[in-house]
């Protein structure tokens, strides 16, 4: 069942009114660390847009509100927790300019966040960092708190001396003053949204790079300073290649990146200075098989898609989002290849095949939500990114990166919508592209759900493609215009047959010289959907063999996986050893799993010791698991337990280990995995992994650690996986053990750690209990982080509905109960009739055997599982 994305409570967002344009905002501020708060002044510069102006309305939530000036004289105010209402002295006009000052305390719950260390985390450091997005800059300093009100900034903070500073733009100076405090004054003279201003202050270490004129700078806690050098060495090379590709130059004189404990995003995109989580700062063990370049490149490419232009309101977020997220994949592409590229297109499907089907289905551009923060998911971003990927092959590269450059140049400095990209490229290239846009982006959801039928006639000479759009077209969901490419292979060379799906059933016919290898649908993954393919099995060995694009062979391994067959094992086994791409080495031993024989097993044990490459060898020990309960599970369990027992190079190989030995169920898993959950590891990944290896065992023992390990003080990514485990281990259950993990649970939804709150709430979906209403409810109504309040409804609302539903099918129940007892009756009453009526002394007629009438109907297929975000 697909759900609606808007809640009842739901109400369109449109680009607020302005009666003023804020040309540039500065904030003279000093911080007080112990109390958690500021005292300051704000002051905005502007000119009046409306006709006469009276007063001006700003964002301004839980702000002190000291004393107001407009134009340097004593303003009346008013405030109501939310906003802060100016009377403006009479004589102001259109076009007049005005100065207004605000002096204001705020001790913030939101929008600036003070770190520091604490009886369970005493390690932590002192830290102040901002987090304006998407609405937040209103709970730290006053402000027209929207995407479309751009000014330049200031900002001048007063901190202790040992700490660093970090904000927007330029350091203008850096100024001793009373008290052993510095202060630090810094300027940005590019107009910019105000949810991009930013505040970061830290003991940080100072490391420098270059690119041309553009110095780069990263900010990191000392012990960390040789790990930021690693994780983001590849800054200058990203700053050359999209200047490149965007075809407009990076936009700003210096470009800053500093990483922070707590974040709690992945990173932000601050004009000029980008913030970063500090838990992807690498060590060596971790950048053998890890790296955070779709994180540093997602940022980077902000730069431009979110700075110097900006999403008109949120509803159009995805022209911030989904260009930053496919700039991810043009980075892979460029500094990898197209094969490491393509695998983020295969990542971003699962992520939104997965809340599509889970979750709700929507478009990607809405104004209908209940808060911004509402439409930061994978239509978004994943989605938003693969619609890119398909309007640049609809365009071609030249003709795509052509428009790309035109939009960023026309509307530079300004506030944007879908509409503005499309004319973008009517004006760059002549393409009227509408359908396009209306299909994918502002009028149409979900995707193509394709079966596709893939024959050759040796007499004709005539390869046939049937295709039919098998999804459920109504609501928002429609008939497909899909252009797509069948690659076939034929002596040898690839011949891209091109086709247009518009209709529900179509059949493609395409003359060739000879039998083709194979024919690939979709090579690349290049149109986004959903395809259930019938190919003859023999090309889709040859294709795993031979197609020229690693993703599509792997594609055919996936195929494969669900058929049997001699010839089907030998060619997974030959390109799991073989394949020149780790990924298909990879999914060519899933594949095997899936077959689950015996030999399967023995060619993944086998290949395991020379597989060098860490993250093949990490797919192998996944699939390892898949054999439990067969001839082979006591060698796997052998070969995982000395893996983890001795360790591998790899952190998530090792991690991988401790999954799949659970899974086995084998009686020494437990002990081991209890050893597994000391290791400190890169992002806590091994004990993670022996948490979730723990709930797998189904021993009973382990319930007791995982509530344990959700403890505050506990490694904050432990106790995530902790109490997300041990929800997966009890599912279902009504016992003691059921009631504790849920209360558990409960608990954790006031949890200081904003994750661990998201976990808990997870927790209780995974549960699916409905006596955890009353607790989610509470989270809903607190005022929490709007993502915490986003997913707690959706999850009241998934338990209301399993409730609903066990009440129909106990009703169901009960009624066939009663109707069993009628027809019991009647049958009784039938047989006294037909006993009057017999013979005396002539033996009844034995019935017939009947089959057996179950009341329930038995499941013939596995319900879809969402996918996990990679």
């Amino acid at each position: 069942m697909t759900r609606e994305f808007a809640f009842h409570t739901a109400r369109p967002h449109y680009a607020r009114d302005r009666v003023i344009d804020i040309t540039h905002i500065k904030l003279a501020l000093t911080l007080d660390a112990e109390a958690r708060g500021l005292v300051g002044t704000a002051t905005l510069s502007g000119v009046a847009l409306a006709p006469t102006l009276t007063t001006v309305v700003l964002d301004a939530v839980a702000l002190q509100i000291r004393a107001v000036r407009v134009d340097g004289k004593r303003a009346t105010f008013g405030v109501d927790g939310k906003l802060l209402t100016i009377d403006v002295p009479a004589g102001v006009a259109r076009g007049d300019a005005l100065v207004i000052d605000i002096d204001y305390a705020c001790h913030p719950t939101r929008g600036l966040y003070f770190i520091a260390p604490d009886a369970g985390y005493p390690d932590k450091p002192n830290q102040i960092w901002s987090q304006g997005q998407d609405e937040d800059s209103r709970y730290w300093f006053p402000c027209f708190d929207a995407p479309h009100q751009k000014s330049t900034s200031e900002l001048i903070v007063t901190i202790a001396a040992p700490l660093t500073a970090l904000s927007n733009g330029e350091l203008v100076s850096r100024t001793p003053v009373e008290g052993g405090q510095v202060t630090w004054h810094f300027r940005h003279d590019v107009p910019h949204s105000c949810y991009l201003i930013t505040l970061a202050v830290g003991d940080f270490a100072v490391s420098r790079d270059r690119w041309g004129e553009v110095e780069c700078t990263y900010l990191v806690e000392p012990r960390y300073a040789e790990h930021a050098g690693r994780t983001l060495a590849n800054t200058p090379k990203m700053l050359a290649c999209f200047s490149e590709l965007f075809g407009v130059t990076y936009p700003y004189k210096s470009y800053a990146q500093v990483f922070v404990a707590d974040f709690i995003f992945g990173g932000m995109e601050n004009t000029t200075a980008t913030t970063l989580t500090d838990s992807v700062l690498m060590d060596e063990r971790a950048a053998l098989d890890y790296d955070a370049d779709d994180l540093v490149s997602h940022e980077l490419a902000h730069q431009w898609f979110g700075d110097l232009i900006t999403c008109r309101d949120w509803g159009e977020g995805w022209l911030n989002e989904g260009f930053a997220t496919y700039s991810e994949y043009l980075w892979r592409a460029h500094h990898q290849g197209r094969d490491e590229g393509d695998l983020l297109l295969q990542a971003w499907d699962e992520s939104y095949f997965g809340e599509d089907s889970a979750r709700y289905r929507r478009s990607i551009v809405t104004k209908l939500y209940d808060e911004p923060i509402d439409v930061f998911d994978a239509h978004l971003y994943e989605k938003g990114g693969r619609v890119l990927h398909m309007l640049r092959h609809e365009l071609g590269d030249a003709e795509f990166f052509r428009s790309i450059k035109h939009y960023l140049e026309k509307h530079r400095g300004g506030a944007v919508e879908t509409r503005d990209l499309a004319r973008a490229i009517e004006a760059a290239t002549g393409r009227v592209l509408d359908w396009f846009f209306a299909q994918w982006v502002t009028e149409g959801a979900g995707h193509p759900e394709l079966e596709v039928a893939i024959t050759w006639d040796n007499d004709k000479k005539l390869l046939r493609v049937a295709t039919t759009q098998a999804q459920k077209v109504e609501g928002k969901t429609p008939l497909f215009r899909l252009p797509m490419v069948a690659r076939a292979r034929v002596a040898g060379k690839d011949i891209d047959l091109a086709v247009e799906v518009c209709e529900k059933q179509h059949v493609f016919f395409f003359p060739l010289a000879a039998a083709p290898t194979h024919v690939v649908w979709n090579p690349g993954l290049v149109a986004l959907g959903e395809f259930r393919l019938d190919v003859p099995e023999p090309m889709l060995i040859a294709q795993l063999a031979e197609a020229t694009l690693a993703v599509d062979r792997a594609a055919a391994a996936i195929q494969l996986g669900k058929k049997h067959g001699a010839q089907v094992e030998a060619a997974l086994i030959q390109a799991m050893k073989r394949d020149a791409f780790w990924a298909v080495r990879d999914e060519a031993a899933t594949a095997l799993a899936a077959i689950r024989t015996a030999s399967a097993a023995t060619a993944i044990l086998t290949a395991l010791p020379s597989e060098r490459h860490a993250k093949a060898r990490r797919g192998l020990v996944r699939a390892l698991a898949a054999f439990r309960g067969t001839s082979s599970a006591d060698a796997i369990a052998t070969v995982l337990g000395a893996l983890i027992a001795k360790g591998d190079a790899s952190y998530f190989v090792e991690a991988q280990a401790c999954l799949s030995l659970g899974k086995l169920r084998v009686p020494q898993a437990y002990d081991l995995l209890m050893l597994a959950t000391t290791r400190d590891s890169f992002q806590d990944v091994i004990r993670q992994h022996a948490y979730r290896g723990l709930a797998e065992t189904r021993d009973e023992r382990a319930i007791d650690v995982l509530l344990a390990a959700t403890r505050w003080g506990q490694p904050s990514q432990g106790r995530r996986a902790a109490i997300g485990a041990a929800a997966s281990f009890v599912r279902g259950r009504r016992d003691r053990f059921g009631n504790e993990v849920r209360e558990r649970a409960q608990e954790l939804l006031r949890d200081g750690d904003f994750r661990v709150q998201s976990s808990a709430i997870e927790a209780l979906a995974t549960l699916g209990h409905p006596g955890a209403i009353g607790a989610l409810h509470a989270t809903i109504e607190r005022d929490s982080d709007g993502r915490l309040k986003r997913r707690a409804r959706e999850v009241v609302r998934q338990l209301g509905e399993d409730a609903a539903t066990s009440e129909d099918l106990q009703r169901l129940r009960t009624e066939v109960e009663v109707l069993h007892g009628k027809f019991a009756t009647l049958r009784e009453e039938v047989s006294k009739l037909g006993a009057k009526g017999r013979p005396p002394h002539k033996p009844a007629t034995k019935p017939k055997a009947r089959k057996s009438v179950s009341t329930t109907r038995k499941r013939t297929t596995k319900p879809i599982k969402p996918a996990t975000r990679r």
